[in-house]
């Protein structure tokens, strides 16, 4: 059984206060999916629900700490801190 990853994550960041979580959780799924496909396929390298749930949290700590930053920008800085 594979997780939808899209619906998981819209669900989370709606949650986490973003109000553009559909249109963010698309771009989150799509990078994940490309970063699984085309980069190192190692072990230590994980690309899927574990560190996907783990940036979308940090995206909402950040959010809550920075409300007047764009979410764009609270997504990108979750993931370039958690990568």
């Amino acid at each position: 059984i594979v997780p939808d990853l899209l619906q998981i994550c819209e669900i989370m960041l709606m949650s986490e206060g973003f109000d553009t979580a559909k249109v963010l959780a698309k771009k989150m799924t799509v990078l994940y999916r490309l970063a699984k496909e085309q980069l190192s396929k190692q072990f230590h390298y994980d690309f899927g629900l574990r560190a996907l749930k783990s940036v979308l949290v940090m995206a909402g700590a950040l959010k809550r700490g920075s409300p007047d930053l764009s979410e764009d920008v609270v997504l990108m800085r979750a993931l370039r801190d958690m990568n």
